[in-house]
This record gives structure tokens, C-alpha cells and sequence, in this order.
């Protein structure tokens, strides 16, 4: 009796072996989705230059029931920064921007330090997270003026950190703000509204720092709590007002993590970078850029005295497939979770979108992000 009992045991762990193995792409997807409780979510999966997969799941809406499809705008949250770092290595590719101009020069007034006035802050240190620029309190209010909070004369060393910039890595919200407000100096355009002519509508991608300037607002996903609590429905995002003209001392908050895009287009992005700078036969940078952007800030590369994971708004994993160094940004605010990673060698690209989960991190990376690169591993690098 025993041993039949036995035998009915080994027999059913074996069938259930057999069916989780027999799980399709798509299951398995849905699984990792399900698991983590995602109210709305994309994977998208890019190999050799094109879209090899694409798995949409849930809903973009919980009041309205409207099912995530291609058409979904997503909200970036931190792979914000990531994008608008693309769009800085294009400006400077082209000459606009340089990455260790300080940024004085384009602000229009002496910025820095206070503690250090004679060193400068550049592009390189904003976008390495090594300016110094402190995650201060001051941040927050709206309403303050860039140059009350940054410039020499005010002598705000509450905006700083005690280190001389360059010297030390501190992730910086408040320092990725600032490159909106030196784009805004230098084109005289507003973040958005210059991205949009600059960037995106080159590619065809419908993208915006801000809902009110998508083609098709039916489409914007609302934003949930990990708990699945609304946080942003998108008639509260259409209703922000947002001013459409350059105002640096103002807009410092929008490159932060406003960016909303569809799963497609960020995944489109994150083909151009992964290659050699081109998407679908059209120049987004230069291989030259691409090599700045993947390559480490340290004092023996760049003279950033203390190593920082990241380059120009991209940050460089170890974890995320086996043995392997990936590169690309995560994002998350509430319950948002957005990544973008890419493995240049094997020329894979993950790009991961949900509009609310379960936020767990497994080692610095979302484990819902950590269990889709898994898949994706399996089926395209196995």
C-alpha cells in the first residue's frame, strides 16, 4: 500500500513537471504578471535590431475595464532619465551640448557648490549622479525658482551635499531635474514640446513629458498603488496644467520621471541603443555616443573620483541575465514599474511596463522585471 502511494506521488510530481515545462511563452508571462499583481503590464522582447515578442496583460483602466493593448501609453517614472539622457548624448552629438562644459554656461548664471565654487558641475556629473546636488527638501516646493536653490550668489548649501562634485556618487532626482532646465536655456523650448520635434517624431513615437500633448489621451494607463489603490487616474493627469514654453528656473521637475511613452516605442529606443545607434534605418546616435554611454565613470575613465553605476542617465547590471552585464534604467513611483535593459553582446533588449504591481525588489531589481528577464534568458539566449 505504501509503496503504490509512493508510486502515485513520484507519478503526480512528475505530470506537474511535465505541464510546467509544457507552460508557453505567453503563460508563463501571464504567470509572472498574475503573481505580482499587476492590474495592467507589457514585455516586450527585442533581438538583432527587431521585436521578437510582445505580451500584453491586464487592464489599463479598473473603472473603465479597458484591456492594455499596443496602443497603451505608460508612465516611465525613473526611465525618464533614460530617455531624456539619449536625447542629451544626441544634443551632444550634435555639437549643442558638451558633457564637461560647466553647466554654468548654459544656465546663464554661476551655479555650483557653494563649498567648492572653483569646481564646476557638468552634464557628466548630473548624469552620473555625482554633482553633489542633494535631494534636499527644497526640491519639493514646486513653486521655488532653480536659481534661488543653485546658484553661486545664494550660497544654498542645503542643496548640497558636502562632497566636492565629482568625488561622490549620491543618486540625484533634483540633479536629473536640472538637465530640463538646461535643455529649456539652451533650445528655448519647453522639455516636451522640444523632445517631441527633436527626438520622437523622427521615429514616429507618440511620446510626451506630459499626458496633455499625446494624439490619443484614450489611451493613457491609470496608475495604481502596489495594493491596488488608484494613484493617477488619466482625467487627473489631463487636467495638470502644463505651460508649453521654456521656463528653466521653473521646469526642473519635468526630466525627472514625467515621461509617458508607449511599451513599443521604449522598447524601439532601446533597440538604437543596443545596436549601432539606429532604428528601423534611422540615426539616433552615434556609435561615439554610445560608447560614452556605456562606459564606466571612474577616476582611471573620466575623472570622477569615485565609481558610480552609472554613465550618462544608464546604469550598468550584473545580475539581470547570467554572467552577463546589461545596461539600461529602472523606474518606479508608487506602484509603477518600468525597466529597460539591453545586452549589447547577444543584442537582447527587455523593456518591462506595468501601470501598478507588487514592488518587491530582488536585489536592487524588481523581482516582477528579475522573473520576465528570466524568461526571456530562457527562450532567447538558451
Amino acid at each position: 500500500m505504501k509503496q503504490a502511494v509512493c508510486c502515485l506521488l513520484c507519478l503526480l510530481l512528475i505530470t506537474g513537471m511535465a505541464l510546467a515545462e509544457e507552460l508557453t511563452m505567453d503563460q508563463r508571462v501571464d504567470k509572472v504578471f498574475h503573481d505580482t499583481r499587476a492590474v495592467g503590464g507589457a514585455f516586450i522582447v527585442a533581438k538583432d535590431g527587431e521585436i521578437v515578442y510582445e505580451r500584453y496583460y491586464g487592464i489599463q483602466q479598473k473603472t473603465k475595464d479597458i484591456p492594455v493593448t499596443e496602443k497603451t501609453y505608460f508612465k516611465c517614472a525613473s526611465v525618464t532619465k533614460f530617455v531624456t539622457g539619449i536625447g542629451l548624448l544626441k544634443m551632444m552629438d550634435e555639437g549643442i551640448l558638451a558633457p564637461d562644459e560647466d553647466i554654468s554656461t548654459y544656465l546663464g548664471y554661476p551655479a555650483g557648490n557653494p563649498r567648492y565654487p572653483q569646481k564646476p558641475i557638468t552634464l557628466r556629473y548630473l548624469m552620473s549622479h555625482t554633482s553633489g546636488i542633494n535631494e534636499g527638501a527644497s526640491f519639493n516646493y514646486k513653486s521655488s525658482k532653480l536659481s534661488d536653490m543653485i546658484a553661486l550668489s545664494k550660497k544654498a548649501r542645503a542643496n548640497f551635499t558636502e562632497k566636492e562634485p565629482g568625488t561622490q556618487y549620491k543618486y540625484s532626482n533634483f540633479g536629473a531635474g536640472v538637465t530640463g532646465a538646461i535643455i529649456e536655456s539652451v533650445t528655448g523650448e519647453d522639455v516636451s514640446t522640444f523632445f517631441r520635434h527633436y527626438l520622437f517624431a523622427p521615429l514616429g513615437i507618440d511620446a510626451a513629458y506630459t499626458a496633455t500633448q499625446l494624439e490619443e489621451p484614450d489611451y493613457i494607463a491609470a496608475n495604481y498603488r502596489s495594493d491596488g489603490d488608484l494613484y493617477q487616474a488619466p482625467s487627473y493627469m489631463l487636467r495638470q496644467a502644463y505651460e508649453a514654453e521654456a521656463n528653466p528656473d521653473l521646469h526642473y521637475r519635468t526630466t525627472v520621471g514625467s515621461l509617458l511613452i508607449r511599451p513599443r516605442d521604449l522598447a524601439r529606443l532601446g533597440i538604437a541603443v543596443c545596436g549601432d545607434g539606429t532604428v528601423d534605418g534611422i540615426r539616433v546616435l552615434s556609435e561615439e555616443a554610445l560608447a560614452m554611454q556605456r562606459q564606466p565613470q571612474s577616476p582611471e575613465t573620466t575623472g570622477i573620483t569615485e565609481k558610480s553605476p552609472y554613465n550618462f542617465f544608464c546604469i550598468r547590471q550584473e545580475s539581470v541575465f547570467t554572467d552577463r552585464v546589461v545596461y539600461g534604467h529602472q523606474g518606479t513611483t508608487e506602484g509603477i514599474v518600468c525597466n529597460l535593459y539591453f545586452e549589447p553582446e547577444s543584442q537582447l533588449v527587455i523593456c518591462v511596463m506595468t501601470n501598478g504591481c507588487r514592488t518587491t525588489r530582488d536585489n536592487g531589481v524588481m523581482r516582477i522585471t528579475r522573473r520576465l528577464a528570466e524568461i526571456a534568458e530562457d527562450e532567447y539566449l538558451k
